[in-house]
Order: C-alpha cells, then sequence, then structure tokens
C-alpha cells in the first residue's frame, strides 16, 4: 500500500526553507521567460522543492509553471525568509493561474472534522511573522498565522475556510471560484485588511511562502489527478 504523506512530516516541511534571503517590499516571481529544470531555476530564486513535487511532472510551458501529478500525492516548493529579514510593508498579493484538470474528490465543504477531503490542483500559502498558533492537535506542530489561496471547483468565494488542524491560525480562500477551465484567473487580495478581518490584529510581515499541489486521496482522471500552471506571484507594497 502507498504510504501516504503525513501531516506531521507537511508542517514540519513548511517550516524549513532557503535561507539568506534579503528582505524587500516587494517579491515578483514570473515565469514568462523561465526555462530550463524547474529545480534549478526555483533554487536561484530562493526557493526549495519539497515532498513530491518532484514527480508531478513540473515543468516550463508557455510562460508558465505547469504541474501535473499523475498519483494522489503532496509537492511544495516553499521560501522561507529568515529572521529579521522578513517582508515588510506588503500590501498586496496578485497572482495569475490557472486549472486544467481539477481534482476528483475534494471538497472543502461539510464540518470541521477529517471527513473533508481539503485538496486543492494549486495554491499559494502566505505565511506571517514567527508566533507559533496552536494547531489543534498534540502530534501536529504548531505554525505561525497563515493564508492560503487556491482555486476550487465547488467552494465558495466569499467563505474563509479552515482545513482539518491549524483553525485558530490558519484560513483558506477560493479566489476566485467558478470552476473553469483553461482559464487565466487574477487573485488580487489586499493582506492586510483581509488578516484584520478573519484575526483581529495588525497583520505581522511576510515571513514565508508556499507553493502547494495537494491532491492526496483524490481519483484518477485522464492518467492523472490534476493539472494547473502559474504565470506569475506578486508582492506589492500599495
Amino acid at each position: 500500500m502507498k504510504r501516504r504523506k503525513s501531516l506531521l512530516a507537511f508542517t514540519a516541511l513548511l517550516l524549513l526553507g532557503a535561507s539568506g534571503a534579503l528582505a524587500d517590499s516587494r517579491l515578483t516571481l514570473d515565469f514568462s521567460k523561465a526555462s530550463g529544470d524547474p529545480e534549478d531555476w526555483f533554487q536561484k530564486q530562493g526557493w526549495e522543492f519539497k515532498e513530491d513535487i518532484d514527480s508531478m511532472n513540473p515543468r516550463f510551458e508557455n510562460g508558465r509553471f505547469v504541474v501535473e501529478p499523475t498519483d494522489d500525492d503532496l509537492g511544495l516548493v516553499i521560501r522561507q525568509f529568515d529572521e529579521g529579514a522578513y517582508l515588510e510593508g506588503v500590501q498586496r498579493l496578485r497572482i495569475r493561474w490557472g486549472v486544467e484538470q481539477y481534482p476528483d474528490g475534494a471538497d472543502w465543504s461539510g464540518p470541521r472534522d477529517q471527513t473533508r477531503n481539503t485538496r486543492e490542483p494549486i495554491s499559494l500559502m502566505v505565511f506571517f511573522g514567527d508566533e507559533k498558533v496552536d494547531s489543534g492537535n498534540s502530534f501536529v506542530p504548531d505554525l505561525p498565522y497563515f493564508m492560503s489561496f487556491f482555486l476550487g471547483e465547488k467552494e465558495r468565494p466569499d467563505q474563509a475556510y479552515v482545513a482539518n488542524y491549524w483553525q485558530k491560525g490558519g484560513r483558506y480562500f477560493c479566489i476566485p471560484c467558478d470552476g473553469s477551465l483553461n482559464t487565466t484567473f487574477v487573485t488580487e487580495v489586499e493582506l492586510p485588511q483581509l488578516f484584520q478581518q478573519e484575526f483581529g490584529k495588525a497583520m505581522p510581515p511576510i515571513s514565508g511562502l508556499t507553493i502547494e499541489i495537494d491532491v492526496q486521496k483524490t481519483n484518477e482522471k485522464n492518467g492523472r489527478h490534476a493539472k494547473a500552471y502559474i504565470e506569475s506571484i506578486e508582492l506589492l507594497d500599495q
């Protein structure tokens, strides 16, 4: 039987990342001219491949970073900033991305427990500060506050979702969320306002970013579990 990725391993990896990144009020990850081996390219930008991302057929294609998992796996591309070099003053997040196949069986609806299969074809998690917030389970590591943005097929765009853990410090947003295929969406969010709304406090500086592909426990269709892409990610100071 294929070994499932544990939440413990997943959360521990989120706390690891490339070091030595310089603080800046603006970060841009643009794939329009990216080429070559994706892992090498990301490493040069200060990011690191983790879990099964290297088996998800990651590639640059038509000015996009494309992922196409053919098994029910978890893949991460992470960047963590050193303490003292967090991104201060970021006001806005902008992502250009799309989905060509949603994972069959992913479902964020229903009660806040482990009966939901909270998966997504692609997401961007933004971590804030270094204060660890209770995960809700003694076997699952605590994490800093985070907000995750994803494209979903059946979810609602006007709802802040929580996962099965990290319900005090984590929020998930499907923006936009109409389930269209082969459409490039622009997700744009005013981060300080949304953080204040969800957590009732001022937004700490950004301490880490994670591109996540999570299609665990989803069904294979068309020889794969999902297919998605990102054209660019921007953190803007205005």
